[in-house]
């Protein structure tokens, strides 16, 4: 069984965006806000360039001719291994690399409840919803709703019927 470019594309992918957060963490500090910052503008980057590659190398590999559901499916598949692999990752990094990073993001997230003056169950709340937002897994959900979103566009844009099928 052949392996789809696009998967091999996107654990490819993946594994460098994970390398180039890692580096700008390790750049401008663990701790900084910037990072996670940057993190999300690169990784959409990533998906928008990435997807249209895959559609566009998929599209080659079959003779310059891709049906808009096998464009739409070549970008899925594209934005699953990215989630994957940066959600692997991500444990990884919050696990093994720098494991207080969630204890130090929730103190702030504390510090910031104290300083609205929260109530103590709405503090709880706050830090509920600031460590949710810290969870490894949760990537996986708005990479595939945008990699659905940039995988419609790119199917739309760079689908080419060919000619010898016949009309369905």
């Amino acid at each position: 069984m052949k392996i789809p470019l696009s998967l091999k594309l996107g654990i490819v992918i993946g594994i460098l965006n994970c390398i180039t957060w890692y580096a700008i963490a390790k750049q401008l500090g663990f701790y900084s806000d910037q990072v996670y910052r940057l993190r999300n503008f690169i990784t959409l980057g990533v998906l928008v360039i990435g997807i249209f590659v895959s559609v566009f190398f998929t599209r080659k590999s079959n003779n310059g001719y891709i049906e808009f559901k096998n464009a739409l499916k070549a970008g899925m598949i594209f934005s699953l291994m990215v989630a994957i692999v940066l959600a692997i990752f991500n444990y990884i990094y919050y696990t093994y690399i720098t494991p207080d990073t969630i204890d130090y993001f929730l103190s702030e997230a504390k510090k910031a409840a104290i300083a609205h003056h929260a109530k103590p169950e709405e503090m709880k709340l706050f830090i509920d919803a600031a460590r949710e937002n810290l969870g490894s897994f949760r990537l996986i959900p708005p990479l595939l709703f945008y990699g659905l979103i940039i995988s419609l566009l790119a199917g739309a844009v760079m689908q080419k019927k060919d000619p010898a099928l016949p009309d369905e």
